[in-house]
């Protein structure tokens, strides 16, 4: 996946439309909320096979961390 499409994605999920980067502190991100982190998880396990645990979550901060967890080969 382009890391552009994983952006939008995300904007998607938080209902926001704002510039995302690798960079971007999630937790500044009102929407960013538990109902979020669920709408990830479920993203996440439907378009890269991944389950991810809420637990792994709690160390997330910024979206290079979700790539992390993810797998930084998995994007273009």
């Amino acid at each position: 996946m382009k890391k552009t499409d994983f952006f939008n994605a995300l904007k998607d999920i938080l209902e926001v439309d704002v510039d995302m980067t690798d960079g971007t502190n999630l937790r500044q991100i009102p929407e960013y909320d538990s109902m979020a982190v669920l709408s990830m998880i479920a993203f996440f396990d439907e378009k890269f096979q991944k389950k991810i645990e809420a637990e792994e979550f709690a160390k997330v901060t910024t979206i290079s961390d979700l790539i992390g967890l993810i797998g930084a080969d998995r994007f273009e």
